[in-house]
């Protein structure tokens, strides 16, 4: 595992980075890269018979907790009919999402690994390497973030998969294709949160927001997740933060679209 979660990475990085484009560009790339990859290393590592056994482990220790608690409940004479209708519905819930969810958890957390990582390591290029002479453009300052629009098509794959293609009855594969959709949904969303943030951040310096109410419209901000999602989506099109009176000169370059051939 430390090949596909460190080793390739740097190699992932180290390609982006000759291709020359932007920075954050040059890390999502990378991510992605290395988000499949990693993924692709688990499954084959992870067979379907001990992924199975491990989702039935996780049931049955889901299982024991329902257990302590009816036990406690019949204990301190609780025996109201709501409470053992809520126990049952969690129950029913737990096992209808349980298989889903577990193979959720693992790529989701690969993915936030190489996130923080890949975002740790481009910093330490741009900060030591003209010491090696080795030069790379640093990160933008965090309220300019923005990705390639091409990003989006990530996103809407991920929802093709999730809510048209897997809930067709009947289709083969389709628990899979959900998984897919499901995993490519949920990472689009996590860069467009980070988006949608660093749009909030624009207007705090834009309206010379302090520090106090920043911290507060922050956490509700973070309440609202999806409407910071849908916000950062937006953006790609809209461009909130373009200057709308200084007319900007295009040279219909391709360099910063990684999705392009």
């Amino acid at each position: 595992m430390l090949i596909a979660l460190l080793i390739m990475p740097v190699a992932f990085l180290y390609f982006a980075v000759k291709m020359r484009l932007t920075p954050l560009n040059t890390v999502c790339l990378a991510l992605l890269s290395s988000t499949a990859f990693s993924c692709g290393c688990w499954t084959v590592i992870n067979t379907p018979e001990k992924q199975k056994q491990a989702i039935q482990l996780f049931k049955e220790e889901f299982e024991k907790q329902l257990v302590v608690v009816e036990e406690r409940m019949k204990a301190q004479k609780i025996e109201s009919s709501e409470y053992a209708e809520s126990i049952e519905t969690l129950r029913e819930n737990f096992n209808r999402v349980a298989d889903k969810a577990f193979l959720l958890i693992p790529s989701t957390s690969i993915f936030l690994w190489h996130l923080v990582t890949l975002g740790i390591l481009y910093s330490l290029t741009a900060w030591l390497g003209p010491k090696f002479g080795y030069k790379v453009e640093p990160f933008p300052a965090f309220k300019d973030w923005t990705f390639d629009w091409n990003l989006v098509w990530l996103y809407i794959i991920g929802w093709v998969l999730y809510f048209l293609i897997g809930g067709i009855e009947g289709l083969p594969g389709a628990k899979i294709i959900q998984i897919l959709g499901a995993n490519c949904f949920i990472m689009s969303n996590i860069l467009y949160l980070i988006i949608g943030f660093s749009l909030l951040f624009f207007m705090y310096d834009k309206y010379k927001i302090g520090f106090v109410p920043r911290v507060g419209l922050s956490i509700i901000a973070l309440m609202f997740s999806q409407f910071m999602i849908w916000l950062g989506l937006i953006d790609v099109w809209a461009e909130f933060r373009l200057k709308k009176s200084t007319p900007e000169v295009s040279d219909n370059s391709d360099d910063d679209d990684f999705f392009d051939f």
